[in-house]
């Protein structure tokens, strides 16, 4: 929190002296607004956590329309691929109706935050992939099966279950190359436990 903070702070005293300087009060502004938007993020990790951790989070069990909530994620990322030059699909595998019950907006989070990590640690030329799959169903329950595969630069095998526990990167340099709180992968796995799931990762 405190760093996001420091740059609002500095770069708005930077702005004061060079009031007149639009160019330069304008890249004050920008760095002011990639800040803010860091610390808010932030902010919002650190409250759901809290809420987690205090037993807080209630799940709300809703019709939704699936198809409605993939297209969104299609659109949300569909820009950031092209600027990057990444190949981003969604693939859906067995019949999957439109409308179904559940936390919509949770489930938007958690396939939102693997979606942001995939395409964060991608390279330009890469490529990105949710995969949808039904996986069973018991009585009037659907088990759906999501996959996220990413062409990123990968996690050592020493530090794979590492990335699921609370502030925690694979090292320190991937908070200063990539950003991120290290809250993302926590708070997706209690969200995924929450609704009865369990969640994994692999590299190579």
């Amino acid at each position: 929190i405190r760093t996001p903070m420091n740059a609002i702070v500095g770069m708005t005293k930077l702005a004061e002296i060079h009031i007149e300087d639009r160019e330069k009060v304008k890249d004050c502004l920008y760095k002011i607004g990639i800040s803010s938007k860091h610390l808010l993020e932030l902010i919002n990790d650190v409250l759901d956590m809290s809420k987690i951790e205090s037993g807080k989070i209630e799940l709300h069990h809703e019709p939704f329309d699936f198809s409605v909530l993939l297209k969104a994620l299609m659109i949300t990322f569909y820009d950031e691929s092209k600027q990057k030059g990444i190949s981003y699909n969604i693939l859906l595998s067995g019949n999957l109706e439109e409308k179904l019950e559940g936390d919509a907006l949770r489930l938007n989070q958690i396939l939102t935050n693997l979606l942001s990590n995939a395409m964060k640690f991608s390279p330009q030329g890469g490529s990105v992939t949710l995969e949808v799959r039904e996986q069973k169903r018991e009585d009037k329950k659907l088990w759906i099966a999501f996959y996220v595969r990413d062409t990123g630069c990968g996690i050592s095998s020493e530090n794979i279950e590492r990335i699921f526990l609370p502030f925690e990167q694979e090292n320190e340099g991937t908070t200063r190359q990539y950003g991120g709180t290290g809250l993302g992968l926590p708070i997706t796995k209690r969200f995924v436990e929450l609704m009865g799931g369990t969640i994994s990762a692999e590299s190579t």
